[in-house]
Protein backbone atom coordinates (compact mmCIF):
# COMPACT_ATOMS: atom_id res chain seq x y z
CA UNK A 1 0.00 0.00 0.00
CA UNK A 2 1.36 3.18 -0.97
CA UNK A 3 0.08 6.52 0.12
CA UNK A 4 1.21 10.20 -1.54
CA UNK A 5 2.38 12.61 0.64
CA UNK A 6 1.78 16.65 0.83
CA UNK A 7 4.42 18.31 2.15
CA UNK A 8 7.07 15.83 2.03
CA UNK A 9 10.39 17.58 2.97
CA UNK A 10 9.31 18.17 6.46
CA UNK A 11 9.42 14.45 7.10
CA UNK A 12 12.57 12.69 7.15
CA UNK A 13 13.21 10.42 4.32
CA UNK A 14 13.52 6.62 4.92
CA UNK A 15 12.17 6.99 7.52
CA UNK A 16 10.24 4.74 9.45
CA UNK A 17 7.34 4.29 11.67
CA UNK A 18 6.00 0.82 13.92
CA UNK A 19 2.42 0.27 15.19
CA UNK A 20 2.30 -1.61 18.64
CA UNK A 21 4.45 -4.91 17.90
CA UNK A 22 2.54 -6.85 20.84
CA UNK A 23 0.08 -6.88 18.28
CA UNK A 24 -0.89 -8.44 14.78
CA UNK A 25 -3.23 -5.88 13.03
CA UNK A 26 -0.78 -3.19 12.98
CA UNK A 27 1.31 -1.80 9.85
CA UNK A 28 4.88 -1.19 9.52
CA UNK A 29 5.40 2.49 7.35
CA UNK A 30 8.43 3.38 5.42
CA UNK A 31 8.23 7.17 5.24
CA UNK A 32 9.82 8.82 1.87
CA UNK A 33 11.82 5.86 0.53
CA UNK A 34 14.47 6.62 -1.44
CA UNK A 35 13.22 10.58 -0.74
CA UNK A 36 10.22 9.76 -2.40
CA UNK A 37 6.87 11.71 -1.74
CA UNK A 38 5.01 9.10 -0.33
CA UNK A 39 4.52 6.84 2.23
CA UNK A 40 4.68 2.52 2.08
CA UNK A 41 2.81 1.04 4.53
CA UNK A 42 3.43 -3.18 4.68
CA UNK A 43 1.06 -5.80 6.88
CA UNK A 44 1.60 -9.49 7.22
CA UNK A 45 -0.47 -12.57 8.14
CA UNK A 46 -4.30 -12.70 9.02
CA UNK A 47 -4.59 -9.14 9.48
CA UNK A 48 -2.93 -8.53 5.65
CA UNK A 49 -5.57 -11.05 4.34
CA UNK A 50 -8.65 -9.52 6.63
CA UNK A 51 -7.47 -6.34 4.25
CA UNK A 52 -7.63 -7.44 1.14
CA UNK A 53 -10.72 -9.27 2.03
CA UNK A 54 -12.53 -5.78 2.88
CA UNK A 55 -11.82 -4.47 -0.58
CA UNK A 56 -10.74 -1.40 -1.78
CA UNK A 57 -9.23 1.28 0.22
CA UNK A 58 -9.16 -1.16 3.44
CA UNK A 59 -5.20 -0.84 3.34
CA UNK A 60 -5.73 3.08 2.93
CA UNK A 61 -7.47 3.77 5.47
CA UNK A 62 -6.44 1.49 8.65
CA UNK A 63 -3.05 3.09 7.51
CA UNK A 64 -4.13 6.65 7.87
CA UNK A 65 -5.76 5.62 10.94
CA UNK A 66 -2.83 4.45 12.11
CA UNK A 67 -0.77 7.02 11.16
CA UNK A 68 -2.40 9.64 12.64
CA UNK A 69 -2.70 7.87 15.47
CA UNK A 70 0.63 8.10 15.65
CA UNK A 71 1.86 11.59 13.75
CA UNK A 72 -2.07 13.44 15.03
CA UNK A 73 -4.94 13.87 12.78
CA UNK A 74 -3.64 17.00 11.48
CA UNK A 75 -1.36 14.33 8.90
CA UNK A 76 -4.71 12.99 7.54
CA UNK A 77 -5.04 16.05 5.33
CA UNK A 78 -1.73 15.12 3.87
CA UNK A 79 -2.32 11.60 2.83
CA UNK A 80 -3.99 10.06 -0.28
CA UNK A 81 -4.52 7.05 -1.23
CA UNK A 82 -1.71 5.83 -4.54
CA UNK A 83 -1.90 2.22 -4.56
CA UNK A 84 -2.53 -1.01 -2.90
CA UNK A 85 -1.79 -4.71 -3.51
CA UNK A 86 -3.45 -7.84 -3.14
CA UNK A 87 -0.55 -10.21 -3.11
CA UNK A 88 -2.77 -12.91 -0.93
CA UNK A 89 -5.41 -12.68 -3.99
CA UNK A 90 -2.36 -12.96 -6.53
CA UNK A 91 -2.07 -16.70 -7.77
CA UNK A 92 1.87 -16.21 -8.63
CA UNK A 93 2.76 -14.03 -5.38
CA UNK A 94 0.40 -16.09 -3.59
CA UNK A 95 0.73 -13.91 -0.31
CA UNK A 96 3.99 -13.32 0.78
CA UNK A 97 7.94 -11.96 0.24
CA UNK A 98 10.32 -14.31 1.33
CA UNK A 99 12.08 -13.77 5.24
CA UNK A 100 14.88 -15.73 6.80
CA UNK A 101 14.20 -17.13 10.49
CA UNK A 102 17.08 -15.42 12.91
CA UNK A 103 20.43 -17.10 11.80
CA UNK A 104 19.47 -18.12 8.66
CA UNK A 105 19.86 -15.62 6.67
CA UNK A 106 22.89 -17.09 4.74
CA UNK A 107 21.05 -20.04 3.61
CA UNK A 108 19.52 -17.52 0.65
CA UNK A 109 22.53 -18.21 -1.18
CA UNK A 110 21.81 -21.84 -1.37
CA UNK A 111 18.32 -20.82 -2.49
CA UNK A 112 20.19 -19.20 -5.13
CA UNK A 113 22.73 -22.35 -6.21
CA UNK A 114 22.19 -23.72 -9.88
CA UNK A 115 21.18 -27.23 -9.45
CA UNK A 116 23.08 -29.72 -12.12
CA UNK A 117 24.40 -26.25 -14.12
CA UNK A 118 20.75 -26.86 -15.68
CA UNK A 119 18.14 -24.88 -13.37
CA UNK A 120 18.73 -20.84 -11.78
CA UNK A 121 16.90 -19.61 -9.76
CA UNK A 122 15.99 -15.66 -8.94
CA UNK A 123 13.74 -13.99 -7.07
CA UNK A 124 14.00 -11.85 -3.87
CA UNK A 125 14.37 -14.55 -1.54
CA UNK A 126 17.74 -15.34 -3.31
CA UNK A 127 19.13 -11.63 -3.04
CA UNK A 128 21.49 -11.50 -0.28
CA UNK A 129 21.15 -8.03 0.34
CA UNK A 130 17.78 -7.10 -1.16
CA UNK A 131 15.47 -9.83 -0.25
CA UNK A 132 11.66 -8.51 0.90
CA UNK A 133 12.03 -6.37 -2.18
CA UNK A 134 11.62 -5.75 -5.65
CA UNK A 135 15.15 -4.44 -6.75
CA UNK A 136 16.28 -7.69 -4.80
CA UNK A 137 14.12 -9.56 -7.69
CA UNK A 138 15.39 -7.92 -10.30
CA UNK A 139 18.98 -7.31 -9.34
CA UNK A 140 19.01 -11.66 -8.43
CA UNK A 141 17.16 -11.70 -12.55
CA UNK A 142 20.27 -9.97 -13.95
CA UNK A 143 22.69 -12.27 -11.90
CA UNK A 144 21.09 -15.76 -12.99
CA UNK A 145 21.03 -14.64 -16.50
CA UNK A 146 24.72 -14.09 -16.11
CA UNK A 147 25.03 -17.18 -14.85
CA UNK A 148 23.33 -18.84 -17.74
CA UNK A 149 25.34 -16.41 -20.22
CA UNK A 150 28.79 -17.40 -18.31
CA UNK A 151 27.93 -21.25 -18.91
CA UNK A 152 26.94 -21.40 -22.21
CA UNK A 153 29.65 -19.59 -23.32
CA UNK A 154 31.87 -22.20 -21.60
CA UNK A 155 29.72 -24.42 -24.87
Amino acid sequence: MTLALADAEAFPKDGNLRGATMRTDMGTYHIRPFGQPCIEGFFGGRFARELEDAGDGAFAAHSIDEIAGFLGNDIRRKLKPLMESRWAHDPFARGAYSHALPGHAGKRAVLAAPVDRRLFFAGEATSPNFFSTAHGARDSGARAAKEVLALLAKR
